[in-house]
């Protein structure tokens, strides 16, 4: 990083690296498709997104029948709080980890029972298995983990997957799946396949750069997929979404590219960061949390004055930590030297 003031670098727009987006957004093929699909946005979009569910299945191997599509990953999450949590009943994730597990339980009446990270920032599972008890009935897993960007590892996951009762659905949120890698890395559809009572999840808001569209799915047993379709409502996902969400499965050098950019970013940003003496926790994301000690909330302040705005870490309950989102190189030299400006001069 060199020694530029933060000046040269200010532009008009804000630089938005709190919500993990792909700064390349999506590819043309994708653009194209859903250009085609506008000449038909009069009409009302495919009703069960049976055409977009059965795309996906191809993609993973999978029978369309183990396919379900929603608003985003989000939005399948609230589909799995109407079909599967009860009021009075137990939902366990790990903590600090996605908040909208917690606030979903809440919502259904249920009791959220959270379980405290490893100290290295991991889910500790064992302690997630021991807190499974004949009042649960949902378990979250956050793989890579938001906000901490560290997996559990195939070993990790077998084990626990063991370990767990009939009655109990596991649910393994995949959001940021295509930006992993690692020979260790599960992936968690391979439960599925084996039977077990699982819904792995995963979005294309994240890699694939449509946030914008909301489209995300579950892969599940077809028994559980068929309850969360009979929750959906209608008509829930639109017809662009649906389009590009195809189109973007078919653009592996697009994805390749993105994979290829975050790599680099990623090791950019930990190494300067390093140089700055601060304390970063490893992902396998597209974010990064780095500890600047003091008040993550009033530092977050200071970098938006600058334009540039990243997550505190105190929503998740660390204060004191950041999560940053790796965008581009530009992006990231311009929030290290802002970074570097409030923090140390």
């Amino acid at each position: 990083m060199d020694h530029a003031s933060v000046a040269q670098l200010e532009v008009h727009e804000t630089l938005e690296l709190a919500a993990n987006e792909s700064p390349l957004g999506p590819s043309r093929k994708v653009a194209n498709a859903v250009i085609s699909q506008l000449a038909q946005a009069n009409r009302y979009p495919e009703r069960d997104c049976s055409n977009t569910e059965r795309a996906i299945a191809r993609a993973l191997s999978f029978p369309a029948a183990h396919v379900t599509v929603g608003p985003g990953s989000f939005g399948m999450l609230r589909l799995i709080s109407e079909a599967y949590m009860s009021a009075g009943s137990e939902v366990v994730f790990a903590d600090p980890s996605y908040p909208v597990y917690r606030g979903l339980a809440q919502q259904a009446g249920c009791i959220p029972v959270a379980v405290p990270l490893t100290p290295d920032h991991r889910h500790d599972l064992p302690a997630m298995a021991q807190a499974i008890t004949p009042a649960t009935r949902v378990v979250f897993i956050c793989n890579p983990n938001n906000p901490t960007g560290r997996p559990v590892s195939h070993a990790e996951l077998a084990q626990f997957m063991a370990q767990v009762p009939a009655h109990v659905l596991v649910v393994i949120d995949e959001a940021y799946f295509e930006y992993a890698s690692g020979e260790e890395l599960p992936d968690g559809t391979a439960w599925v396949r084996a039977g077990h009572h699982v819904v792995v999840l995963r979005t294309f808001s994240k890699a694939y750069g449509l946030a914008g569209m909301r489209i995300g799915y579950g892969v599940a047993h077809e028994q559980v997929a068929a309850r969360l379709r009979q929750v959906r409502d209608p008509f829930s996902v639109n017809s662009m979404a649906q389009a590009a969400a195809r189109a973007a499965l078919t653009d592996e050098q697009h994805l390749a590219s993105v994979r290829a950019l975050n790599d680099q970013v990623r090791a950019e940003l930990c190494a300067a960061v390093s140089r700055m003496g601060l304390r970063y926790i490893p992902s396998v994301t597209n974010f990064v949390m780095i500890q600047c000690g003091g008040d993550d909330l009033a530092i977050c302040e200071q970098l938006a004055q600058h334009g540039v705005k990243v997550r505190p870490g105190s929503e998740y309950g660390m204060r004191g930590w950041l999560r940053v989102s790796t965008g581009t190189l530009r992006q990231c030299q311009r929030f290290l030297l802002t970074l570097q400006s409030v923090l140390f001069n």
